[in-house]
């Protein structure tokens, strides 16, 4: 078979040196795979909250509850005054700090609003996230005493009312289930899998590089006038890309699990057939690229100006919902985004048939992707 050899010989040309199996094979992975392994970590370690109430009172032990049940942050109790707090949050023992004051019960029932105090060293998400908790609680303790008080003073509160409601309130009524969308946490926290997505189509574009040099230097224009269909010379240059880009993806994965331990919620072997069909499309994009261009130094720029864009409106480091409409709408247009909803549907606890439509249209890009490139990508053009 023609294709084949075709495939065998961009193989040889990428690793077939002990110096292209380690500069183009081993080191992307190797460096991709520390990468991940490294970030992985520093995701997983939550941020620390030092909490101190000072109350004795119903309802800053409910404030305190409140702040323990938010799974987001590595909650710890501190018997230790306002000042101490403070000192923990600034000499960085704590990222933020919690202070109930004493008398919070005691202005609450007397009609007075009352809040907790919040120490942080700078504003980011995570710590308006967390001040608005704060507020939202107090204001609903606040609501709750209005709600029981009798004649308008401190006598006329029922506790053993007040206690039965805020027991009441603590239990939800309507739980929210993600059954039928079957979303996991990579949507909205995508930075690992579009760091992986990412250096995937970096490595494709390397090997369509080799691809490029066949045209400069003619090589190209010899296989056409060899007793050769030109679909057997174009599936033979996207077959190699694709195994060697496979076989660079099973080192990275591998390392990815076994090594360093890092896994998006779903088996070795579904993350690896959702990334092949990424890996497809990848290879249509960089063949519909290299036809666009003269040469591989050409290739390599608008790479660069293609893929880094492509993978920020697609929700490759941030989630897409942050993004303008516009954006949101534009990034339909990039495989990144498909490939994220199909791991993220299966980290979500989806079968295979939850993810058709994804891969389908992963699909469709490689199809389209790659007839373009198998035209335009032809001997016909000069350097």
């Amino acid at each position: 078979m023609p294709s084949l050899h075709i495939a065998v010989q961009l193989i040889r040309r990428t690793m077939g040196t002990r110096r292209g199996l380690i500069m183009n094979v081993l080191i992307p992975a190797l460096i991709l795979s520390m990468m991940v392994g490294l970030f992985s970590s520093l995701e997983g370690k939550k941020t620390v909250i030092a909490v101190n109430n000072a109350d004795t009172g119903i309802l800053g032990a409910y404030l305190a509850s409140s702040i323990v049940k938010e799974t987001l942050f590595d909650i710890q109790s501190e018997s230790k005054s306002e000042q101490e707090l403070k000192t923990l949050v600034v000499d960085g023992n704590a990222d933020a700090a919690i202070f109930i004051p004493s008398d919070f019960t005691e202005k609450m029932l007397k009609g007075t609003q009352a809040n907790a105090s919040l120490y942080q060293m700078d504003q980011q998400l995570w710590n308006a996230s967390l001040a608005a908790i704060l507020a939202t609680e107090a204001d609903r303790l606040f609501a709750s005493v209005n709600l029981i008080r009798g004649d308008g003073d401190e006598a006329g509160i029922d506790l053993t009312k007040l206690t039965a409601l805020l027991e009441a309130q603590a239990v939800p009524v309507i739980t929210a289930e993600n059954a039928e969308m079957k979303l996991g946490q990579i949507v909205s926290n995508p930075m690992m899998i579009g760091l992986i997505l990412m250096f995937l189509m970096l490595l494709v574009s390397q090997s369509i590089g080799f691809v490029m040099e066949d045209r400069e230097q003619r090589t190209m224009a010899r296989m056409y006038t060899a007793p050769l269909r030109s679909l057997d010379i174009a599936f033979g240059n996207f077959m190699g890309s694709m195994l060697v880009g496979t076989m660079q993806l099973i080192i990275v994965l591998s390392l990815m699990y076994f090594v360093f331990g890092y896994s998006p919620g779903i088996p070795f072997g579904s993350m690896l057939l959702v990334l092949e069909f990424f890996l497809l499309a990848a290879v249509g994009v960089a063949s519909a690229i290299a036809g666009l261009v003269r040469n591989s130094t050409q290739l390599s720029q608008i790479n660069n100006l293609v893929i880094t864009p492509s993978c920020m409106i697609s929700g490759c480091f941030f989630p897409l919902s942050i993004l303008p409409d516009f954006m949101q709408k534009l990034a339909n247009f990039t495989p990144q985004k498909w490939a994220i909803m199909a791991i993220d549907r299966l980290g979500g606890g989806g079968s295979f048939s939850d993810i058709g439509l994804q891969l389908l249209i992963l699909l469709l890009f490689a199809a389209v992707l790659l007839a373009f490139g198998s035209v335009v990508l032809r001997p016909n053009r000069t350097s």
